[in-house]
């Protein structure tokens, strides 16, 4: 069984986080009965959270907090974990939890001598319950042999189950002091805070027929070797991060900047990060969080982060992506408006917490220049991505002939697309998309024939101001620039380009 030491001090949280990850995911898929189960998923992630801020009260030792935080968190853990172990027996979710527990417990000499402490009145609960259920089990079976044996006899072995008393707290009726109400207040307010910021990302969810994983991203060779060595890595296994950072130095990023000429593919490099760490990737838009009235822009962008963290496990950690980071991070002058400044500050405080919460940011613009020295300085890790080069373009150019009967005889022709490729200098992918779509319809107007290199040439011709010119995005980029190179380039369509 695994606890997880999340921070140097050997704080570990009992819970089973592989297990919740596994449980969150098997609701997710589940077909029927969706509300149900999505409910059910927000109770397992505030829960998670709870127990997080109430550790977090033992840490700053705020005992009326922890008074109030056991009261609320205790009762729930146990029905939710009863609940989940009789929906889905396999898990052995109960005994898994007893056991991370137990664990920890093991672990600690202060809480071993502290029968009263929330861990051990958890265990013992548990444990009762579990011991009831057996019990029960054993009646029943024991009930259905007896009557089989002497069928006009009646048995009741219902006595078996032991009755239990739940007792949380000593002191549950001690009044609370005034001066801890902002303390409490703050408590009641993160529920509500977690179900609003999810109404404000979008977690992606690839299609059944996407690839996954940087072999599904063709070209971006130096890129993806970049990506490995210093992010996902870090995505995969925080634990190790944690020690390669004491042990060697090696530094864990906060956030990542992806920057560079729009229509290059920046969103699609996040996506298929995120299904090549394994973590979960939430999208984070503007339109979703900006509002015309006072301070709720703000208090968007906190729901949001709220939600992020609220779903990062120690050993699990989330991504949350800003795009078109511009849009919110345009650098302060004289002229900037109160409320702008007021939001650039939620966000500068929020992605400094979230590194701190398993939650790693990742920005991406087609305007680095004009975004505030302030932000940039949040993400560690900045990376231009570029226009493709030849042999990117051959590969895109090729995958998107094949998914087109009339494009067949052309993609295998290399010295062909080659000539295409040559002319498709300068162009950004979104753009070869669309000559691509372009000239496709040049050959089904004309007789519905194949389509030929010269549909291209005609359609390039015609979009020479569509050219990028690639200087106006690297001025004053602080990072090498990383382009395209390989042999694969998987393209499912324009709206996942860009």
């Amino acid at each position: 069984m695994q606890v997880q030491n999340i921070q140097s001090n050997k704080t570990t949280f009992g819970y089973n986080s592989l297990l919740n990850a596994d449980f969150v995911r098997t609701l997710e898929s589940q077909k029927k009965n969706k509300a149900y189960y999505s409910y059910i998923k927000d109770l397992v992630l505030t829960t998670n959270k709870a127990e997080r801020e109430l550790r977090e009260a033992e840490k700053k030792d705020k005992p009326y907090l922890q008074s109030f935080l056991i009261a609320t968190f205790l009762p729930t853990k146990i029905l939710l974990t009863n609940m989940i172990n009789t929906l889905f027996p396999t898990f052995q979710y109960r005994k898994k939890e007893i056991e991370s527990y137990a664990e920890e417990i093991k672990q600690s000499e202060e809480i071993q001598k502290d029968p009263s402490h929330w861990m051990n009145m958890l265990v013992a609960t548990l444990n009762e319950h579990q011991k009831q259920d057996e019990a029960a089990k054993m009646a029943d079976v024991l009930s259905t042999i007896m009557h089989e044996i002497f069928p006009e006899q009646k048995f009741d072995f219902s006595g078996l189950s032991p009755m239990f008393k739940q007792h949380y707290l000593d002191n549950e009726d001690e009044d609370v002091p005034t001066e801890f109400d902002d303390d409490i207040k703050e408590v009641r307010n993160l529920n509500s805070s977690i179900k609003l910021g999810k109404e404000k990302v979008v977690e992606y969810v690839p299609t059944p027929q996407a690839e996954r994983g940087f072999d599904g991203l063709g070209g971006m060779k130096e890129l993806k070797e970049t990506l490995n060595d210093k992010i996902v890595g870090v995505l995969r296994n925080p634990k190790q991060a944690k020690l390669d950072n004491i042990e060697y130095g090696k530094k864990i990023p906060k956030g990542l900047l992806l920057y560079g000429p729009p229509g290059c593919g920046k969103t699609t490099v996040v996506e298929h990060l995120s299904t090549e760490a394994g973590v979960p990737l939430l999208k984070l838009e503007s339109g979703s969080l900006k509002s015309s009235y006072w301070h709720e822009t703000s208090k968007n962008i906190d729901a949001a982060f709220d939600y992020a963290e609220s779903m990062a496990t120690p050993d699990k950690p989330v991504l949350l992506m800003i795009d078109d980071a511009d849009s919110f991070f345009t650098e302060r002058n004289n002229h900037t408006e109160q409320f702008q400044a007021e939001e650039l500050t939620t966000f500068l405080n929020r992605i400094q917490k979230a590194a701190e919460n398993n939650v790693m940011v990742v920005a991406t613009t087609n305007k680095y220049d004009i975004m505030d020295p302030a932000v940039r300085s949040r993400f560690d890790e900045q990376i231009y991505v570029g226009l493709p080069d030849k042999e990117a373009r051959v590969s895109i150019l090729q995958m998107l002939l094949n998914q087109r009967t009339k494009g067949m005889n052309l993609a295998e022709n290399e010295t062909e697309v080659g000539k295409v490729a040559d002319k498709l200098e300068k162009f950004a992918i979104r753009e070869i998309i669309g000559i691509t779509n372009r000239a496709a319809m040049l050959a089904l107007k004309d007789g519905r024939r194949d389509i030929a290199a010269e549909d291209y040439a005609k359609i390039i011709e015609e979009s020479q101001n569509l050219k990028v010119k690639e200087e106006l995005y690297k001025t004053n980029a602080t990072r090498k620039p990383i382009g395209f190179s390989g042999q694969k380039t998987v393209i499912n369509g324009p709206k996942s380009i860009g």
